[in-house]
């Protein structure tokens, strides 16, 4: 048996409230990423830190002026992981962005981080624009020294107002906080998106459409079936995982793993509190998910370990009980992604311990007791949004909980069978967020109900704070959704009734309806308020509009193809 044990773990994200802004967290003084590792994860695998060297944290050259010379006048100096290998796990990066006179940084998303810019030299009007339905413009002209802030996920854009050059410093809090320019992933995605679909999503004719695409083999994400679960996985010599039939769905995905352990290692004598508490720990949150038992899953952890069941008494408050001991399993066996393939560093008194560690790692999509990314971790059984609460918080404060009734966790009207109500896009969406279910705050979660009439469409959008599962009801939908800069690669699939696709956090995706007459589907997204970017509403109608001449050097078009698509807006 090896000495060091490589303990792969796969958790759905709709359950467990610690993937912290989507960073893995330092469990250790650096992480410097090795890129020749061929191991696959979300963010990189660990340098030797002994052959770390000073190198691996430094980066030269963000004194050297950029290249403007292209047909948007900037350029735009990253230096992420991919650069510094020394930022891995860090959950922070920077850029320098340099302006010819009038030149732009065109509108773009940051799908994994907020911003914060700092002008070095010149005059640059910055702004974002919110999400629907206000799409309200925000913006700014900055001066050398001011500083200003973009929110994670949103529209935004700078522009040189000054006469000469300009340069501006951006931190972001991701080590890969990505880039979706919108011009590039609706307009250039590779392949293209159906210009007949983008020219309902934007009310102009294909010729338009046609005009702004010449400026500027699919993964399984889809899966019908859940299977393996039902399937115990056996000891073997190495660890293993069985039953996961959509590797790529995002982490909702079912899993077992089993880890081997050295004979000679085997001491049932020594067991000591930490030890206990681990095991207690991983009942207790396991226990939470419906599909299992805590006597079932305590006399299987028993039977592997050869020790007596786990006696797993009920304590108070059991639901903060168990986000403690999430809290508690995560700093001790795992970096805080989640979903990650690591070495098992837990101590060596419960290595020695064990001869076989059955380390049940089971997630369902539907076991939402937990926060989520983004969402405040609930600390007691509900917290009703107090909508008549003075209280600015992030989310909403609580309701008495002695007022709470039962129709704050209820919502009636997703079977409505009303008109089309969007004529130009075809399609209905009944939305179920915190807005319309009270109950729903801190709880990480909400739903969505979609109607589409034939042809009709859910146009371009983006939500900022979630990624989507969605799944047919009725009829055939084409589905897709554009990777970020550099690839803006086109992922697209045809769903019939049943089948599921998922929608990655933050990125551009669009729904349309390919069959012969209505078609319906629902869709879960991982936040009680996902918030919704609508391409043309946010690049073309926002509030104050966007300056077109910023707008037609980023789509490279003439101004009048640009007021032609903000009149529709």
């Amino acid at each position: 048996m090896a000495n060091h044990i490589v303990f792969f773990t796969l958790v759905a994200l709709t359950l467990c409230p610690l993937a912290f802004a989507f960073e893995p967290s330092p469990l250790q003084d650096f992480c410097v990423a090795d890129s020749t590792t061929s191991a696959r994860l979300n963010g990189l695998a660990c340098k030797n830190p002994m052959n770390v060297q000073a190198d691996d944290f430094f980066f030269n050259g963000l004194n050297v002026m950029g290249n403007t010379s292209n047909p948007v006048g900037s350029k735009v100096t990253p230096v992420t992981v991919a650069q510094l290998p020394g930022l891995n796990t860090l959950g922070i990066s920077i850029v320098r962005i340099d302006y010819a006179p009038w030149g732009i940084n065109p509108p773009h998303t940051h799908p994994r981080a907020t911003e914060i810019l700092t002008v070095l030299e010149g005059s640059v009007q910055v702004g974002f624009v919110t999400s629907n339905p206000e799409n309200r413009l925000i913006s700014k002209v900055l001066q050398k020294g001011d500083v200003f802030v973009f929110p994670v996920g949103l529209v935004h854009f700078q522009r040189n107002v000054g006469y000469g050059n300009a340069v501006a410093i951006a931190a972001l809090s991701s080590q890969n906080p990505g880039v979706v320019t919108i011009a590039n992933a609706v307009f250039g995605s590779n392949s293209p998106i159906a210009a007949d679909l983008l020219a309902k999503a934007f009310q102009v004719k294909t010729s338009v459409v046609d005009q702004l695409q010449s400026k500027n083999d699919i993964k399984n994400f889809i899966s019908n079936r859940w299977i393996g679960l039902e399937n115990i996985a056996g000891s073997g010599d190495k660890p293993w995982v069985l039953g996961v039939p959509c590797p790529n769905c995002n982490g909702i995905s079912m899993a077992y793993i089993v880890l081997e352990v050295n004979e000679s290692h085997w001491k049932d004598k020594h067991v000591t509190h930490v030890e206990d508490l681990t095991y207690e720990a991983i009942l207790r949150v396991l226990a939470k998910c419906k599909p299992l038992k805590k006597k079932s899953l305590a006399l299987t952890l028993s039977g592997f370990l050869h020790a007596k069941p786990f006696v797993l008494a009920a304590k108070e408050n059991e639901n903060q009980l168990v986000i403690r001991y999430l809290y508690f399993i995560t700093r001790l066996l795992f970096s805080a992604s989640l979903l990650l393939v690591f070495h098992f560093f837990i101590s060596n008194s419960i290595l020695q311990m064990a001869k076989a560690i059955f380390f049940l790692c089971l997630v369902a999509s539907m076991c939402n007791h937990f926060g989520f990314a983004f969402e405040p971790a609930p600390l007691q059984d509900f917290c009703v949004a107090d909508f008549s609460s003075p209280a600015r918080v992030n989310g909403l404060a609580c309701k008495n909980p002695m007022h709470v009734q039962a129709d704050d966790f209820f919502f009636s009207g997703l079977t409505t069978t009303e008109n089309i109500s969007n004529p130009s896009a075809g399609s209905l969406i009944i939305p179920v967020t915190v807005t319309q279910i009270p109950g729903l705050n801190t709880l990480g979660i909400s739903l969505t109900r979609i109607y589409y009439g034939p042809g009709g469409i859910n146009p371009p959008h983006i939500h900022p704070r979630a990624s989507e599962i969605l799944t047919v009801t009725e009829g055939s939908l084409l589905v897709g959704f554009v990777t970020s800069v550099p690839d803006n690669r086109l992922i697209t699939k045809v769903l019939q009734k049943g089948d599921v696709f998922v929608f990655p956090v933050g990125l551009v995706h669009f729904q349309r309806s390919v069959g012969n007459g209505y078609a319906a589907a629902w869709a879960a997204l991982s936040s009680q308020n996902p918030g919704v970017i609508t391409v043309a509403n946010s690049v073309f109608g926002s509030n104050p509009s966007i300056p077109g001449e910023v707008l037609a050097k980023a789509f490279q078009v003439d101004e009048n193809i640009v007021e032609l698509l903000q009149s529709k807006f």
